[in-house]
């Protein structure tokens, strides 16, 4: 049997806009300044324009 966690809290997250214009959804812990993430930091984060939405066309 898988040896499961319980999560201490809830986890908060922040949308944020590259300088393309590209939108990633992050976890607020996984940035120093949301305005100012770093690529290396976005790779944390789901990029909205690749993940599926089946329910939105896509």
């Amino acid at each position: 049997m898988a040896d499961v966690s319980t999560p201490k809290g809830r986890t908060q997250f922040v949308w944020v806009k590259d300088k393309a214009g590209n939108e990633f959804v992050c976890p607020i812990d996984a940035l120093k300044d949301a305005k100012e993430a770093s690529p290396e930091e976005l790779k944390n984060c789901v990029d909205d324009a690749k993940s599926p939405q089946p329910y939105a066309g896509g």
